[in-house]
């Protein structure tokens, strides 16, 4: 065997399974021990299958390592002793960039500049303790949406507290470096949850008579009768509309970091569906036959604005108090569950996990307890 370059004092090893423009692959995570007594986490990345992944960790550490029973010098990396947030938090970002979404790194950069790094810039990493995170979290929870001057909501503050966790995760993980955030409660919610507003078929029908123009009528249309997210009918192109069914691949983000209006992405759930569509939609599509590329606003997408003041005007034509145009989604949903469809039929109809239809759709079956008690005699 070759001199050894590390020493490893145990064979456990995790797999990690990411997706990346060519598809599926895997990673293998373990620690080793340089031989001047740095203990640090080694990753072999971008195996195309767990059998690859595994035969590179097997050949890394026969060929590679010394097996022993514990860290035979052991100290402290010096350099992790100096590691400052900033630059950890963008070393982080950058990673996050070949396994996530642009869009959704964009929103986490965003989040990062501008509740994070006005606090934590130039703090060293190892003094990030319970006590200075808990400091952090009660003015986090003070802080108050400087466009409106109200709080921000309980969700919101809990998604930021959730991405600065995760990042404190991501530097224990791979530096050792104690994420004290675990230790830290978070703030309960004192404001009663919102309602979520849904619209019953009559409600839409009211709103769509007044809607006089033909590719305004049929996205309105197509948003209330398939549940899909904006974004992702505005990707629409005329290659998707099939006779009966349509295909939902991709989605329109305004989150971009080259400066442009808008970047077409897979879908948030990154699933690729020809989805059926009722009778209405087929019927409404013989009339509005679309523009391309985009097969509603041609050159480039809708702007979201004009769809909002568009929606709102209409609204207010129709006599109805505005919802927001999300909730188009919420009510294709309730209407479903009316119908009798179940979970699995509901993920697969708006492009969804089941698991999230039942976390956020779950309380439109309160009535079904009722009936199926009633059935047994």
């Amino acid at each position: 065997m070759p001199t050894a370059e590390f020493y490893i004092s145990s064979t456990k090893y995790s797999l990690q399974e990411r997706m990346t423009r060519r598809g599926k692959v895997y990673d293998v995570v373990f620690r080793i021990v340089t031989l001047d007594g740095y203990e640090k986490q080694k990753k072999l990345s971008g195996f195309s299958s767990k059998t690859l992944a595994k035969q590179g960790y097997t050949d890394f550490i026969t060929q590679r390592c010394e097996l022993v029973k514990n860290n035979p010098i052991k100290k402290k990396d010096p350099n992790k002793q100096e590691l400052l947030v900033g630059d950890l938090i963008r070393e982080y970002l950058a990673t996050l960039s070949n396994q996530n979404k642009a869009s959704s790194v964009y929103g986490k950069q965003k989040i990062f500049k501008k509740f994070v790094l006005p606090y934590f810039e130039k703090t060293k990493a190892k003094d990030l303790t319970k006590e200075v995170l808990y400091r952090w979290q009660d003015s986090l929870w003070q802080t108050r949406n400087p466009r409106t001057g109200t709080f921000y909501t309980h969700k919101y503050l809990s998604n930021i507290r959730a991405f600065f966790f995760t990042f404190l995760g991501w530097c224990e993980s791979r530096y050792g470096i104690r994420n004290s955030l675990s230790e830290v409660v978070k703030p309960k919610s004192r404001a009663p949850k919102t309602k979520m507003q849904i619209w019953t078929r009559e409600d839409f029908e009211k709103f769509i008579t007044v809607v006089n123009d033909p590719m305004y009528h049929a996205f309105f249309t197509l948003l209330f009768f398939t549940g899909r997210r904006k974004g992702e009918v505005l990707a629409l192109t005329p290659t998707d509309i099939k006779p009966t069914s349509i295909v939902f691949d991709k989605s329109v983000t305004r989150k971009t970091f080259d400066g442009t209006t808008f970047a077409v992405t897979s879908t948030k759930a990154e699933k690729v569906q020809e989805t059926p569509v009722c009778r209405i939609i087929q019927e409404e599509l013989k009339v509005y036959k679309g523009e391309s590329p985009f097969f509603f606003g041609g050159e480039k997408p809708i702007a979201d604005n004009t769809l909002r003041r568009a929606f709102r005007s209409y609204c207010e034509k129709a006599g109805m108090q505005p919802i927001r145009i999300h909730d188009l989604r919420h009510s294709f949903v309730s209407m479903l569950i009316h119908l009798g469809a179940n979970f699995m039929v509901v993920a697969e109809l708006i492009g969804d996990t089941v698991e999230q239809v039942i976390k956020t759709y779950g309380h439109f079956y309160e009535s079904d307890k009722r009936k199926v008690i009633d059935k047994i005699i």
